[in-house]
């Protein structure tokens, strides 16, 4: 029988959650839309949203190098949910925006989420989800500040 102290080690937690959301992913998000959507496009997918996003910014903003992004915007783009436009005011940069498929998709993700979101707020109550997140968020700023001091 496993003892309660076993059941609160961070790691084990934390690869349960990410096991138990890839599996929702897989089953909501994209296999059931969108059939040649891969789950690790997802984050890039999201964070250029229907507002648009410079490469750089976006592999600044999810902590990844540009060629690493700009692999995942090529895939993307493929698929026909992204396209690339040069910018007006900068010619050496790129502006990342979805197309008329990608908004439907990002739409379709967005419900999904919204959804999943209201159903953990039952289990665990608004407050604590809204702690939680917050939580998540300082966590990730720790580490990536960890990362820049490591690279100093």
């Amino acid at each position: 029988m496993e003892n309660c102290e076993s059941k609160k080690i961070l790691p084990k937690l934390v690869y349960l959650l990410k096991r138990s959301i890839d599996e929702w992913i897989e089953s909501n998000l994209c296999c059931s839309y969108h059939l040649t959507f891969n789950k690790s496009q997802l984050p890039l997918f999201m964070s250029i949203g229907t507002e648009g996003i410079s490469n750089n910014k976006l592999a600044a903003d999810l902590n990844i190098s540009k060629q690493a992004a700009s692999k995942v915007i090529k895939e993307l783009e493929e698929l026909n949910l992204v396209k690339s436009e040069k910018c007006s005011t900068d010619a050496r940069s790129v502006t990342l925006l979805l197309t008329d498929e990608g908004v439907r998709f990002y739409r379709h993700i967005k419900n999904q989420i919204e959804t999943l979101e209201k159903d953990y707020k039952k289990v665990v109550g608004t407050k604590n989800y809204e702690i939680a997140i917050e939580v998540m968020q300082k966590l990730n700023n720790y580490h990536e500040q960890q990362s820049k001091v490591a690279l100093n």
